[in-house]
């Protein structure tokens, strides 16, 4: 930090702690001794965490650090650190979550004030960061008049600007930067019982592994051994943003600690509704999505640390014309079904071929129902059918799966009149990540996988070009586009081939107009 902006910085923090201590002051009850007594011992019970928060920093107050009432997961991640003194705490909180001055500031003045931390570490990627974290403690701590009330006055000596402060109860709390000393931490009689590893996770970073090693290696060794013998909590307010960097390095080194603990939250929950309910509706949460980039949007919001183009690169999807008068080796068809009601995306592809290519000449991306899914298949089915084309179409199921989609197409073509039924396709397969790299990766590097310039900018070109620059396994993301391609591809390869003299290679129909 320049001379200037710590200037700035010291400035900005005197004006609000000014408006702070006035505000909070006028803010003040008349009650008696006993009632005070009552209300603050109430308050300090951990299951009431959520109402100390919003009486002292939160909307009850005159100057909220939040605006709206505290979440349920604020609530529950709390009550698992008051209890375990040994915790290890992931928050893998979707942005906005108010990570940071729960843990930071909330979490630390109701465990200080209940006697569990005497000397806390506020660690950010640099000592700049760090100091900012202590300043939101300390501006509270000393200016905030319903804490000085309750609690009488806090701040001792020292400042968040030169990186720590005591407390008149002789608590201490000290910034430090992840690229600063840990070794051999000591404040008196007392050692650290509480660290913030707040926001340290850095994408560019996580690609040199010996920085990693060399900054996780400080928090799990330096650290933990600098902790007090009897408690030690460790929180990482860090949404899950890259794999394989600072937070993985962690959590493989706790995955079999019984005080581990990962809280994972996104912006929406399982069924798709706000996760904070009492901030966000639901209209709020459809324009973050809306207004943020697929990519930003999966590591921020939803703890998916996707790449685009990690393992498919976008120059590799190649648009071109259909070739005119064109005779197809094969037409093949293959859907990927979601078993799921409101879960995965229903995916199709049909794949032209014809000599050493094969082109992708219709697709379907879309997260429906079945019936919309099979309405479009046998609509498109039929339009081919007048141009005198006909493909060979599979859908894939486990025998459960067959049971369920093979009467729904069916019933389907019974009501059209029209009885090209795909088939279930039960073979079975290796790993399905190895399957779709190992396939796709040969056909779209070499340029044998074409797509139709007709299907470039469409909604649903665009959904299955988004999952498969997107698609690596160890991520969340949808990938049955890039399954039901892979699947397709695969028949293509294994049925059809360049040599037209092939024996066994089926025949779907004669040839009688070119062009799709």
């Amino acid at each position: 930090m320049t001379k200037t902006e710590l200037k700035k910085a010291r400035e900005a923090f005197a004006e609000r702690s000014k408006y702070i201590q006035t505000s909070t002051l006028e803010s003040l009850v008349k009650e008696t001794s006993a009632e005070q007594e009552a209300r603050i011992k109430r308050l300090l019970k951990p299951q009431n965490y959520n109402e100390f928060f919003d009486y002292y920093f939160g909307v009850n107050t005159p100057v909220p650090l939040a605006d709206a009432p505290c979440a349920d997961f604020h609530q529950e991640s709390y009550i698992k650190v008051f209890e375990n003194p040994r915790i290890v705490q992931f928050r893998r909180w979707f942005r906005g979550a108010a990570k940071s001055i729960h843990t930071n500031v909330g979490n630390l003045l109701h465990l200080k004030e209940n006697d569990l931390v005497f000397f806390a570490l506020l660690i950010g990627r640099n000592s700049d960061a760090a100091n900012l974290l202590l300043g939101d403690l300390q501006m509270h701590l000393e200016s905030n008049e319903r804490i000085i009330k309750d609690f009488g006055k806090q701040v001792s000596y020292g400042n968040w600007a030169d990186g720590e402060f005591e407390t008149l109860d002789g608590r201490y709390f000290k910034a430090l930067g992840l690229n600063q000393p840990f070794r051999g931490l000591r404040r008196g009689e007392y050692r650290p019982d509480f660290a913030s590893v707040d926001d340290c996770e850095d994408r560019k970073e996580a690609k040199n592994k010996i920085l990693v090693k060399e900054k996780g290696e400080k928090i799990t060794g330096d650290l933990k051994k600098a902790f007090h013998l009897h408690r030690g909590r460790l929180v990482i307010p860090n949404n899950y943003i890259v794999k394989d960097g600072l937070n993985d390095f962690i959590l493989e080194k706790y995955k079999d600690s019984k005080s581990l603990d990962v809280s994972t939250i996104n912006l929406r929950d399982a069924s798709g509704k706000p996760s904070w309910y009492q901030r966000y509706s639901n209209e709020m949460v459809d324009t973050i999505d809306e207004e943020t980039d697929y990519y930003t949007s999966q590591r921020e919001d939803y703890n998916n640390p996707i790449e685009e183009g990690k393992l498919f690169k976008k120059e590799w999807i190649r648009y071109e014309e259909i070739p005119h008068n064109v005779q197809w080796n094969a037409l093949i068809g293959y859907w990927d079904l979601s078993y799921k009601a409101n879960g995965d995306y229903k995916a199709f592809w049909l794949l032209g071929v014809t000599g050493h290519r094969i082109y992708a000449l219709d697709v379907f991306c879309r997260r429906c129902d079945i019936s919309e899914a099979i309405s479009w298949h046998y609509d498109k089915a039929q339009e081919r059918g007048m141009r005198g084309l006909s493909s060979l179409d599979y859908f894939d199921a486990t025998a459960a799966q067959e049971a369920v989609f093979a009467p729904i197409f069916r019933q389907e073509a019974q009501r059209r009149g029209f009885f090209q039924i795909p088939m279930a396709d039960r073979d079975q397969r290796v790993d399905k990540h190895l399957r779709i790299e190992a396939t796709l990766t040969s056909v779209l590097f070499n340029g044998t996988l074409v797509f139709g310039s007709h299907l470039e900018g469409t909604p649903d070109m665009k959904a299955a070009e988004t999952q498969l620059l997107s698609f690596e396994k160890g991520t969340k993301s949808p990938d049955d586009s890039p399954d039901a391609l892979e699947n397709g591809v695969r028949k293509a390869q294994f049925y059809y081939t360049a040599d037209l003299k092939s024996w066994g290679k089926p025949t779907i129909h004669q040839h009688k107009r070119g062009g799709f």
